[in-house]
């Protein structure tokens, strides 16, 4: 087989499975899946909220936020064995894993672009690390949303996961109609653009492992136009991978045997890595990722877009 009809198989059971699991490698689908192993996965709303919303319209966001966890939570109930708990709201603008630290699964709104608030000599640019030191969007301007998650690299056991939501980019809007006349000329419309709750439903996918399907009916399809809002309900696909992902009364599956039965992540035996996902508003250029690898950690962004 040449490496062309190679890539356009995979390219064709891509778009035509109804769900794909993230890989620690994301360019080879022999590689450990992602996966949680923790009965309960306690997150947290950084008080901030969106800093372009009034008070009102941010508690219809935390709202909405809360509206997709509990979205996914039905299916957990129904053949999962996974909780989710909405911990305090927290002070806390930075997102990623620290080894040995308390660490949070953080949801946050980003409303500045880092170049028009980092310069451009800042060393937080050559290590990645301008939006948490500037609080301030560091990825494409296309991409709606990132969901940052921190795993064991030869286990795949998820160990962190953060999303941020661009709202330097975005107007997040919170009704179910009618879609928003373009351009949008409001910061808070009474319509819908961006909506947070289609938007989080697709973060929450890559929180719990999984990646982007091409097929357009999943909430894992990686684009989101302007007015959508039918990511809000989880397909049967997605429902099907945490039935099989994480089985009721059972042990969370994995794609291959774990390699290891370390007790911690701060434990040695640990290869960390980190994956960033989400979803974008084009076609094209359609969804955003990266793997680094820093000594033994690593980490994956995944985007979702307009």
């Amino acid at each position: 087989m040449t490496v062309t009809t190679a890539l356009l198989l995979s390219l064709a059971v891509a778009q035509s499975s109804p769900y794909v699991r993230s890989h620690v490698d994301k360019d080879d689908s022999s590689t450990q899946c992602l996966f949680w192993t923790t009965p309960t996965l306690t997150w947290n709303l950084s008080s901030v909220g969106n800093p372009e919303s009034g008070d009102e319209q941010k508690q219809h966001e935390f709202a909405a936020i809360r509206a997709s966890f509990q979205s996914w939570q039905r299916i957990f109930e129904d053949c999962g064995n996974l909780s989710f708990s909405e911990g305090p709201l927290l002070d806390e603008r930075r997102v990623g894993y620290v080894q040995k630290a308390e660490n949070h699964n953080l949801i946050l709104f980003r409303s500045r672009r880092c170049r028009e608030v980092a310069p451009s000599t800042d060393k937080c640019w050559a290590e990645e690390t301008c939006g948490n030191v500037y609080d301030c969007w560091d990825s494409d301007d296309r991409t709606i949303a990132l969901t940052l998650t921190t795993y064991d690299q030869r286990s795949g056991i998820i160990y962190d996961s953060d999303v941020q939501l661009n709202a330097s980019g975005f107007v997040f809007t919170t009704v179910s109609s009618p879609p928003c006349a373009q351009p949008i000329s409001s910061k808070t419309p009474n319509c819908v653009a961006t909506d947070v709750q289609n938007t989080m439903t697709h973060e929450l996918g890559h929180l719990i492992g999984l990646d982007h399907t091409w097929l357009s009916t999943s909430v894992m399809y990686p684009q989101a136009p302007s007015g959508e809002i039918t990511k809000r309900i989880i397909d049967e696909g997605s429902r099907d991978f945490v039935c099989r992902t994480y089985p009721k009364g059972l042990a969370s599956q994995s794609c291959l045997t774990p390699t290891l039965n370390a007790s911690s992540p701060g434990d040695t035996a640990f290869s960390l890595g980190r994956q960033a996902a989400g979803c974008s508003t084009t076609g094209g250029a359609s969804w955003l990722s990266a793997l680094a690898a820093l000594g033994w950690l690593g980490w994956r962004r995944r985007g979702v877009r307009s």
